[in-house]
């Protein structure tokens, strides 16, 4: 056998490897347990230390990112939106054949640049199979999108780009539109497409801004329809300055919640009130500058404004008309500002917020008008309305009817003449009418002919500028008396402001003084005084200078002549809203609440002279003591 003749490696005696190669350097590294690491392998795992560090520190946003490819892609600073549920539709909206359209007004940050703006719409779709039904989107008229919906029951997700010359101006009014007929081969007179869409109370327009909100009149626009009035000082004056933020906001259109805190981080649906010390103390800050009563600061990383001087009344007005529009920066200072008040015997339509546009009908149309009697010259009830029609030229077997309804209420009924131009007069019943009423005039087209001798065709139509309510003289009874009791100036009194919580006292006492109190009216608040004598007052609380009809007394509830009609006991949590007279004569409103009752949904006052509220109900009180009209003794059920 050869010697050089490869065979086993054999260890030598000292235990160092053997294996007759020769001594050179190793290969690898030595490592754990006689194991060795590549170079390569140390190499290829400081690169992706390295960039991990550089996807981390230079571009968050790729870790933030929405997973939806649809994402806008900017920090939450920069994402503006404003949803269906913060315009106020909690619920969504359904769409129906009765109900096929609806609409909401949108305002921008305009003083931070928009890179890309667009409408969202989520939820589902329903289409009876024979008919063809389509989904329609108008941006201030203007039809920007149009799709046929799919039949059965299918899910909804559109994207619709907002043009940028319609938003320009800060802002857009959305109407989303569905509109649908059985397919033509169906003969009937009835063309309804049995169709329902539900949008989502997420779907939302929203826009990615160039940077963050900066401005006090950005920050008013980006708001949505729930605000928290965070009340930091509880002082007597900051106490009425809130009280008025609080009536200027509802008036508006907002839901105030009161609170004496921030709410939790990223809420920018706040507005601080209180002196700049107490409010530095709450987590808010300002940026450097000359000091303004309205000024726009951070809490929490979130943009919020502040009202820093108690002059409520003035700021409050100055917050929630157009006026806030001049607010380009990120504090505002105003000293005087006066709006005019509705005046004269007639109040138009168009200035109740009536639409005297061009509409197109077809089978019917509606318009809807809100008034509330505080609002009117003098408090005054309307005693009729005045219906200026432009009705279009038709054929000879076309009738239009004119429905008139009052608080869902049918008072009136009627042809119209077949002139282009129409004006008439219904009259409006007392009886009928509430401290805050809906007017629903609504045209109807009606034919000889029937089935498919009708032709499907739309009618241009405008309710004229001239349309107006008429005021009369009826004093009114119960609550719908009070405005005009009020509408020569009053006060709010507290007689004992410093026995309960400013914050559960403005939860409970403002949506309800919101309601009798006028437009554009500031009352002046006088804590722990009496009702001055002989002049129109609202008074929250007890005094001897008023006996009003409820009572609440020593945990009673009492009411009625000196043997008293109602004695029950008094709820834990709870008001009770009433007309009442001092002992001077003068007229006025009264509000006691006992506990926390927080929140209460505010009932339609009308006639009656007094309620019980709580948070499950409320409970009519006549003057004499007794209650409401309850349920019939019997009844039969539903079948």
């Amino acid at each position: 056998m050869n010697d050089d003749t490869d065979g086993p490696a054999v260890d030598p005696p000292d235990g160092t490897p053997g294996s007759g190669a020769k001594d050179s350097e190793p290969e690898y590294f030595p490592g754990e347990r006689g194991r060795s690491v590549p170079r390569s392998a140390w190499w290829v795992l400081a690169a992706a230390v390295v960039l991990l560090l550089v996807f981390v520190f230079v571009r968050p946003l790729w870790f933030t990112r929405d997973v939806d490819d649809n994402s806008l892609d900017v920090p939450a600073d920069r994402h503006y939106t404003k949803s269906l549920s913060g315009a106020g539709f909690d619920d969504g909206v359904w769409l129906t054949d009765d109900s096929p359209s609806t609409s909401f007004d949108v305002t921008f940050p305009v003083d931070s640049a928009r890179e890309q703006t667009r409408l969202r719409l989520t939820g589902t779709s329903q289409v009876a199979r024979d008919s063809v039904v389509f989904l329609i989107v108008r941006m201030d008229g203007q039809q920007v999108y149009k799709s046929e919906l799919d039949t059965g029951e299918t899910g909804l997700d559109v994207m619709v780009d907002v043009p940028g010359q319609l938003s320009s101006d800060g802002q857009v009014r959305v109407q989303v539109q569905v509109q649908g007929t059985l397919d033509n081969r169906t003969c009937t007179p009835d063309h309804a497409a049995g169709m329902q869409v539900h949008l989502d109370p997420t779907s939302v327009v929203e826009a990615a801004l160039s940077e963050p909100v900066h401005t006090v009149r950005d920050a008013v626009v980006s708001w949505d329809r729930r605000l928290t009035v965070v009340l930091v000082d509880q002082s007597d004056q900051w106490r009425t300055a809130a009280a008025q933020m609080g009536i200027a906001l509802t008036r508006a259109g907002y839901e105030v919640t009161y609170s004496d805190r921030l709410p939790g981080e990223g809420d920018e649906n706040v507005v601080m009130v209180g002196p700049t010390d107490a409010l530095v103390d709450q987590g808010w800050s300002a940026t450097e500058g000359q000091a303004g009563s309205i000024t726009l600061g951070k809490a929490q990383g979130t943009a919020v404004v502040a009202m820093t001087q108690p002059n409520g009344d003035l700021i409050s007005r100055f917050l929630t008309t157009p006026i806030v529009s001049t607010a380009d920066s990120e504090r505002s200072d105003p000293q005087a500002l006066v709006t005019k008040p509705l005046s004269g015997n007639d109040v138009a339509l168009d200035a109740l917020g009536g639409d005297t546009s061009v509409v197109q009908v077809t089978e019917n149309h509606r318009w809807r008008i809100g008034y509330s009697l505080a609002d009117l010259p003098g408090g005054r009830l309307p005693q009729s309305v005045r219906v200026g029609m432009q009705l279009p030229a038709s054929p000879d077997d076309l009738t239009w009817i004119l429905n008139v309804q009052l608080n869902d209420q049918l008072v009136d009924s009627r042809r119209l003449d077949r002139a282009t131009s129409v004006e008439t007069v219904i009259a409006l019943p007392t009886s009928s009418q509430l401290l805050e009423n809906t007017l629903t005039l609504s045209i109807q087209r009606d034919r000889d002919l029937g089935g498919c001798d009708v032709r499907v065709t739309t009618y241009p139509m405008q309710l004229e500028t001239s349309s107006a309510l008429v005021l009369g003289d009826d004093p009114g009874i119960g609550f719908t008396a009070v405005p005009r009791t009020l509408a020569p100036g009053f006060a709010v009194y507290r007689p004992d402001a410093s026995s309960v919580s400013a914050v559960d006292e403005l939860n409970a006492v403002v949506p309800v003084l919101t309601k009798f109190i006028p437009n554009g009216y500031d009352p002046e608040f006088l804590w722990n005084s009496q009702p001055a004598p002989g002049q129109p007052f609202v008074l929250i609380g007890q005094s001897p200078e008023v006996n009003p009809p409820v009572r609440i007394d020593n945990g009673r509830i009492l009411a009625g002549p000196e043997q008293s009609t109602l004695d029950i006991s008094s709820f834990d949590d709870g008001m009770v809203v009433e007309t009442a007279t001092s002992t001077t004569g003068a007229g006025g409103l009264a509000i006691q609440f006992v506990g926390e009752p927080g929140k209460i949904p505010v009932p339609p006052f009308g006639t009656e002279s007094a309620r019980l509220m709580t948070a499950q109900g409320s409970v009519i009180v006549n003057a004499d003591g007794t209650t409401g009209p309850g349920a019939p003794a019997r009844a039969n059920g539903p079948r």
